[in-house]
């Protein structure tokens, strides 16, 4: 009882320390922890966050996201997982103009901690961190709507994130709903400037916190199917499977 008190205050003080963030991530933020076990999902997410660049002003980002989470149980209420997803069609539209590009990519690291589980009468408590990053080639920009021209551009960047969710548990549903603080660090670079252009500038998240409701819905007693949304500041929604590896 005592370690798991003290495993509780550690998670919320981590919890409240600035900088924490998130933004373009990839996977869902309630996950079920197997002690002792893998757990693997295959995920589907539309991704829309905004950014604040140096030079440009804000900067709208968009993209489809596929890819696959892969989790470990380490106690009944720790779990640490790996994932990693392809961009694709990613956008980005700033002041009339846009860019486009081919498929990028993003990858991360979490930790979750189900501080409180869910009962049948009382709510559950998860907390979970992590770091994400990525790489985004631009191919062609359409600037003031004057027609696309290749480029040889590259975004890139880290995010960290921290949310904290509470759940219910009725039957075979186990919504959840909650907040998450995120913020990132861009680097748009230019491999081919225009004269007088810079080579590269650098942009943050537009906002630092969003609200998370979710549903997942156990299938059987290893495999459930789970939808998640995120709102205010950016815009994801992520749906796929997710199978308990024995």
């Amino acid at each position: 009882m005592k370690r798991s008190l003290r495993t509780s205050i550690a998670w919320l003080m981590l919890l409240l320390v600035p900088s924490v963030g998130h933004a373009r991530d990839f996977g869902v933020l309630m996950y079920p922890i197997h002690e002792g076990k893998f757990t693997s999902s295959v995920l589907y997410e539309y991704l829309k966050v905004n950014e604040d660049f140096d030079s440009r002003g804000k900067v709208d980002f968009k993209s489809q996201v596929v890819g696959s989470q892969f989790t470990y149980g380490v106690t009944d209420q720790v779990a640490v997982a790996v994932k990693g997803g392809v961009l694709v069609d990613p956008e980005e539209d700033a002041q009339g103009s846009t860019w486009q590009g081919r498929a990028g990519y993003l990858y991360g690291l979490d930790l979750y901690n189900e501080v409180f589980p869910a009962t049948g009468y009382w709510p559950g408590l998860q907390a979970s961190v992590g770091a994400s990053g990525f790489q985004e080639p631009l191919t062609q920009s359409n600037i003031g709507g004057n027609g696309f021209q290749p480029v040889d551009q590259k975004l890139s960047g880290i995010d960290y994130h921290a949310s904290v969710l509470l759940s219910m548990k009725w039957n075979r549903f186990s919504p959840y709903t909650g907040l998450r603080m995120f913020g990132r660090s861009v680097n748009w670079q230019d491999n081919q400037p225009a004269p007088g252009q810079p080579e590269h500038i650098v942009g943050h998240a537009h906002g630092n916190a969003s609200i998370v409701v979710g549903l997942p819905i156990r299938i059987t007693p290893v495999i459930q199917f789970q939808v998640e949304g995120i709102f205010v500041n950016e815009t994801a929604v992520t749906a796929g499977f997710t199978l308990a590896a024995f």
